[in-house]
């Protein structure tokens, strides 16, 4: 994969949106799994998905940086 400073804004923007829905799905698989009753899940378990979903939010932030610096 590229490096996000020689993606073109098109890239970018089709990227952003990409890492947007994995965010999605990532935050709706949580819920979903930590939100049945009666099954034990390890912390590791919430502790996974926490780490997924802190990491999809920091790169589409980086992705978004680099869209208005493009822009500019």
């Amino acid at each position: 994969m590229k490096a996000l400073s020689e993606m073109t804004g098109t890239e970018l923007e089709s990227l952003l949106a990409k890492l947007k829905e994995e965010l999605e799905e990532a935050e709706e698989e949580k819920m979903y799994v930590l939100g049945q009753t009666g099954i034990h899940l390890p912390g590791a378990t919430v502790r996974k998905y926490e780490a997924e979903i802190s990491e999809l939010k920091q790169r589409i932030a980086e992705v978004e940086e680099m869209l208005r610096a493009k822009k500019e």
